[in-house]
């Protein structure tokens, strides 16, 4: 089975109406619903979507949000070392660095987004869009 980091974005996307990228990112969580991929979130991508969700929802339906969030989608937990290896990364997104060594500490297959920057960095782990990861699982 596939193993994967889903970006901010991508949680996002399926949470917050977005018609541009609303069915993909959907998708992506079907595929965790019919058990085709492992899911992982890095724990500092939490208090983001939370931020966001919070502004469009409120934040008891965000809370309500991340907690059905954090059952079906394993939680990868950052130490002191993972910070510092995400800086000596030569990325500028600090954010994309930190998904970069969370997806390396749990051997991840791919790292799932939107961020253009993000899809075409030079880094370990591949990074492909929802709609890649769909066709890759058909």
């Amino acid at each position: 089975m596939i193993k994967i980091i889903i970006d901010n974005n991508i949680v996002i996307d399926a949470l917050r109406p977005n018609p541009d990228f609303e069915d993909d990112a959907k998708n992506v969580f079907r595929l965790i619903g019919y058990n085709k991929i492992i899911p992982y979130i890095c724990v500092n991508s939490l208090t983001d979507i939370f931020y966001v969700l919070q502004k469009v929802h409120g934040a008891e339906v965000a809370k309500k949000i991340i907690s059905n969030l954090i059952t079906a989608i394993d939680i990868i937990p950052l130490t002191k070392n993972d910070c510092i290896e995400a800086l000596a990364l030569p990325m500028d997104d600090f954010d994309d660095a930190v998904i970069v060594v969370c997806a390396k500490k749990i051997h991840a297959d791919y790292i799932v987004s939107r961020d253009k920057n993000f899809i075409n960095a030079k880094i370990d782990v591949e990074v492909i869009t929802a709609e890649q990861l769909i066709n890759k699982l058909k």
